[in-house]
């Protein structure tokens, strides 16, 4: 399922001229190493960041939550959830915590949900999330919305 009228392609910068360039060669990579290392406050950011700036990339136009439900009605429920990436990207390029995060004693990402991961991420409702599976799933949204082109 691609995104109708995504086709938005950009001047080379470092070799990336398309979204779909931008999440194969940026997001899945910084990705891949977070989950390798998901105690890693540097990798989390990064990932979240980087998967976050793909939405306003490919819409050429700053996130909303009005605006994701627009394009995205099926996904409703993601919203927050890039909302929560946009409060955690811009708080810190701002200096100011608009999202709670926090470590605790962890294992690795490859082991069953039933073990703690080191990483957490605080929704405005209370809700804690293990961040690797709150950026996994801003990840898996745009592995179904990209094409796989290579």
């Amino acid at each position: 399922m691609g995104i109708s009228g995504y086709k938005m392609t950009h001047t080379s910068s470092f070799d990336i001229t398309s979204a779909d360039d931008f999440f194969r060669k940026i997001v899945i990579p910084q990705y891949e190493d977070f989950v390798a290392n998901n105690s890693s406050s540097r990798h989390a950011l990064l990932s979240t960041i980087v998967a976050y700036h793909l939405y306003e990339w490919v819409h050429s136009t700053k996130f909303t939550i009005e605006h994701f439900k627009s394009k995205y009605p099926q996904d409703e429920s993601l919203a927050n959830v890039f909302e929560l990436a946009r409060n955690i990207t811009n708080g810190t390029k701002h200096f100011e915590s608009k999202a709670k995060t926090r470590t605790q004693k962890g294992f690795s990402s490859s082991f069953c949900d039933g073990f703690a991961r080191p990483l957490v991420v605080e929704f405005p409702d209370g809700l804690e999330v293990p961040a690797d599976k709150f950026i996994g799933k801003l990840v898996a949204f745009w592995r179904d919305k990209l094409p796989q082109g290579e």
